[in-house]
């Protein structure tokens, strides 16, 4: 009975429904389901992403060219550092582009080309010859001829870059040299024609190779794997993301030609680090690692290329040449081995010798103060986005020679006037700014005493009062009236004013003296305070500020007496402009700081050029200029002149604001304007007058710039004649045995009283005679 019944019991137990492999059945069929809508997802994602491929590109900021020709302004020594800049690299035998050799005064070379703006510039062999400041010699070394103009690459001094902090230069199909194409296919993927994206043989050989040597030396992902790593995940090392990894190779294989794969790894790979910038593909490491376009490179430095991507900083030949050169011979031996080189080009190409470009001194963000304003101006244009990501081309007006001169000397000039203070409070400041005499083009700029500093952008956002430095608008807008002149006696004495709202008002000359009567000129050169109110308030304090305007200044301006004296504030880039239009003759010509925008092709979008207005009649800006000239000779910047006596005449205005809280210095020759500030940011007091503080910095910067005297062409309508040395108001006082020659407009000649001219009557000239004995 009990075995009966253990059998009834086993057969009931063996009908019993089997639930797992239905459920099993189940699940397998979803996870079918998810992998299939997973591996769509991919092939979408893959044909979407890859077809609609573009790199975010970072504008390129270019300062402006050097320009040969036979009497330009340029020395051996900045021509030298200019190249070197470039990254050119010094040879003995020049064979190629971006190669020189100096030998004392001469400099052969040969230049790389460029397309600019407005036209593309070949590569051509030049020698070059310097005598002193000036080149003598321009020739052509193929044939010998004389070159009447050349104009070399511009360095490249700063990137506006993307997000994602990447940088390259995109080539075409067409440009990629195949030598460089056969160097990464022997060291990376020697199956990848054959293989699908992923290659189960190449993974084994790798395995195999990295278990003989106990280390890794192979890897056995192909380029297909490489570039959807750099391209779609992250660096991530999981199952899952090598299984995805694997997918999308696939789906590429299926969708893109071979030759698509390549061109975009080619683009895609990393390949160093320059400061907070990516390298990123074969063209841009061309450019960085050895100062020339790919096309350009010989087969051992497309090989050392090749054989970066394994370890980009660890084979960096800037920094490690000799692992450099090791893995260049490596990849040359695998290109020799596939049958891509000869033996005999595999010995040539090892025996090369190993020549990198010096890294740019200041590419990325080495000139902050002047991108500053490269910003400000392209605002106004282009939004973040297009200055990110669409790869522009903007080419500014920095001088990079010019902008390493004034670092240079700034901190040093700067710290030779600085007055002693008690404890330790923050140093004396100061801001520069360089502009073209004539275009309004902003040849440099500092906005600290400190070398690339990117604080407080004094030279833009310093609003300082600028003192006597309006002067020259006030006299401006005298001349222009027609009533007065250079001789014009002007009353320097005392004077007390009651202003609107009840104050009295007490101008006082800086020495708290007064010099009574004085020529119109000889106020200006010595920056009279008193005689300059005179004359404001006979002009009209309205008529002065208009002036102010015309000549560039653009914020509204309260019309109160104190403003004939500088009560207006300004940044140092303002106080530039208005002195600019001064320097063109009364032509304003808005200062710029960005000249041309192109494509990443070279294609033209924007165009900077001059927009010039006649704003200040020429007559009356020649009269106004002599008496500027005038402050270097007789003036508040006499002690200036025997450091210039070289660079002579020269215009320019010192500036002191109340108790010395701000020292300015203004001035210009034939080629530059240069206006200096010093200044300390919490407002105290400095001890410096323009003269004895700005006005020596400016001198140390201008004589390294080695500024040109000032030529002016006097108007048709001004005329030279002789008046008394002193200013007197009555003829009957006046002394014509020591006279001056001054220029005067016709219609606006000198008066009777101090007019010295032979045109006098015959009682006259006798009664003059008699009264200097």
């Amino acid at each position: 009975m009990t075995t009966s019944k253990r059998k009834t019991s086993s057969r009931k137990a063996s009908k019993q429904p089997r639930w797992w492999p239905k459920y099993l059945l189940r699940f397998m069929l979803l996870g079918t389901v998810v992998v299939a809508v997973w591996c769509v997802w991919i092939d979408y994602e893959i044909r979407r992403d890859f077809s609609a491929l573009q790199w975010a590109l970072p504008a390129r900021i270019y300062a402006r060219p050097v320009e040969l020709y036979v009497g330009a302004h340029q020395n051996a020594a900045d021509f030298t550092d200019y190249l070197r800049r470039l990254g050119y690299i010094q040879t003995t035998r020049v064979t190629e582009p971006g190669q020189f050799n100096p030998a004392g005064s001469r400099i052969v070379l040969q230049t790389r080309g460029f397309a600019f703006w407005d036209g593309t510039e070949p590569s051509i062999a030049l020698e070059v010859g310097f005598d002193g400041q000036r080149v003598s010699l321009l020739r052509a070394i193929q044939g010998g001829a004389d070159v009447p103009l050349v104009r070399l690459e511009p360095v490249e001094i700063a990137q506006i870059n993307p997000g994602t902090g990447e940088d390259r230069l995109p080539i075409g199909k067409e440009e990629i040299p195949q030598a460089l194409v056969n160097a990464v296919i022997a060291v990376e993927d020697q199956r990848f024609y054959s293989h699908f994206g992923v290659d189960p043989i190449g993974i084994a050989r790798a395995l195999v190779a990295n278990i003989r040597a106990g280390e890794i030396v192979q890897g056995g992902s192909t380029l297909t794997q490489q570039l959807v790593k750099n391209l779609y995940l992250n660096r991530e090392r999981t199952m899952r993301r090598k299984i995805e990894e694997a997918l999308m190779a696939l789906a590429l294989e299926i969708h893109f030609s071979k030759e698509d794969i390549l061109y975009a790894y080619l683009n895609e790979v990393f390949l160093g680090q320059d400061g907070n910038r990516a390298i990123h593909g074969f063209a841009l490491a061309s450019q960085h690692y050895f100062g020339r376009p790919l096309q350009q490179l010989d087969l051992d430095e497309l090989a050392l290329l090749a054989g970066l991507p394994r370890g980009p900083s660890f084979y960096n030949p800037q920094r490690n040449p000799e692992r450099a050169t090791e893995r260049r011979n490596v990849v040359l031996a695998r290109m020799a081995a596939q049958g891509y080189i000869t033996a005999e080009q595999l010995e040539d190409a090892r025996g090369a010798t190993l020549q990198v470009s010096a890294r740019p001194t200041s590419r990325g963000g080495g000139y902050p103060v002047f991108m500053d304003m490269v910003r400000s101006d392209l605002a106004r244009d282009y939004n973040a986005d297009a200055l990110r990501n669409e790869g522009l081309r903007i080419f500014t007006t920095l001088d990079v020679s010019m902008q390493a001169s004034v670092e240079a000397m700034l901190d040093k000039s700067v710290q030779a006037v600085e007055r002693p203070t008690k404890g330790e409070p923050a140093p004396l400041e100061a801001a520069v700014v360089i502009t073209d005499a004539t275009t309004g083009d902003v040849r440099a700029l500092a906005g600290s005493r400190q070398s690339g500093y990117t604080g407080f952008n004094r030279a833009l956002l310093a609003d300082r009062p600028i003192g006597s430095l309006i002067k020259p608008a006030v006299y401006l807008a005298a001349l222009e009236s027609g009533n007065f002149n250079l001789s014009s006696v002007l009353a320097d004495d005392p004077i007390s004013m009651k202003l609107d709202n009840g104050d009295l008002w007490e101008p006082k000359n800086y020495e708290n003296t007064t010099s009574g009567d004085v020529y119109f000129h000889d106020a200006l050169e010595r920056s009279l305070n008193l005689a300059t109110v005179d004359l404001g308030m006979k002009v009209s304090v309205d008529r002065v500020a208009y002036m102010l305007s015309r000549l560039g200044h653009t914020d509204r301006i309260e019309p109160y007496p104190s403003l004939l004296l500088g009560a207006v504030n300004m940044t140092p880039v303002e106080v530039a402009q208005i002195y600019q239009t001064l320097a063109s003759g009364g032509f304003r010509s808005p200062l710029r700081a960005v000249e041309a925008v192109t494509t990443g092709e070279g294609e033209p979008l924007e165009r900077y050029g001059m927009e010039t207005d006649q704003v200040a009649d020429p007559a009356s800006v020649f009269l106004l200029e002599y008496a500027m000239q005038g402050v270097f000779e007789r003036g508040t910047a006499k002690t200036a002149a025997p450091r210039l006596d070289n660079q002579l005449p020269l215009a320019g205005k010192t500036g002191t604001t109340n108790d010395s809280r701000d020292s300015w210095f203004a001035g210009y020759g034939d080629d530059l304007v240069g206006v200096v500030w010093l200044g300390h940011d919490d407002n105290r007091e400095t001890g410096l007058t323009g003269a004895t503080g700005a006005l020596r910095v400016w001198t140390d910067i201008m004589t390294k710039l080695d500024i040109q005297p000032r030529q002016s062409l006097p108007p048709a309508d001004i005329q030279w004649q002789s008046v008394a040395l002193r200013p007197v108001r009555v003829a009957g006082a006046r002394n014509c045995l020591e006279t001056r020659r001054l220029p005067f407009r016709v219609g606006a000649l000198p008066d009777a009283a101090v007019s010295c001219e032979s045109g006098g009557s015959l009682m006259e000239r006798v009664f003059d005679r008699f009264r200097g004995w």
